[in-house]
């Protein structure tokens, strides 16, 4: 039994989300700025990501190199948007970790719409 295609998402994003918090967290913990954390998790994470993305859920024959430029692209998207939340969150007097928590749970809808449509765009027809 194959999981339908958001259900994969939230798994393997999850996954992915776990991967890129411990790091952040790590970073933070080791001295590093919060904002400065969120770059590094993102540079290391996005490789294990653009991997687990293609093949799990959206199980993608098409050329690496674009899809990852349009996965980076997505990415972008989404760090800029993480950025802007985590700087507000900070500003609000948040926890630094807790603050990056809600800005993950708040960009994971965006990273799925941006990574389906533009990243994965010729995943398989009718896996839905």
């Amino acid at each position: 039994m194959r999981f339908p295609e958001k259900i994969r998402y939230l798994l393997v994003g999850g996954y992915n989300t776990v991967v890129s918090y411990a790091l952040y967290a790590l970073f933070v913990w080791l001295g590093m700025h919060p904002q400065l954390a969120l770059f590094l998790s993102f540079l290391v994470s996005s490789v294990n990501s653009y991997w687990t993305q293609k093949i799990y859920v959206f199980n993608t024959r098409g050329n690496v190199m674009k899809e990852y430029i349009r996965c980076l692209f997505s990415w972008g998207i989404s760090y800029l948007l993480n950025v802007a939340l985590l700087a507000f969150f900070l500003w609000l007097k948040w926890n630094k970790y807790f603050a990056q928590f809600v800005a993950l749970a708040l960009v994971t809808i965006n990273s799925y719409l941006m990574l389906k449509y533009i990243a994965f765009q010729n995943h398989k027809k009718g896996d839905k």
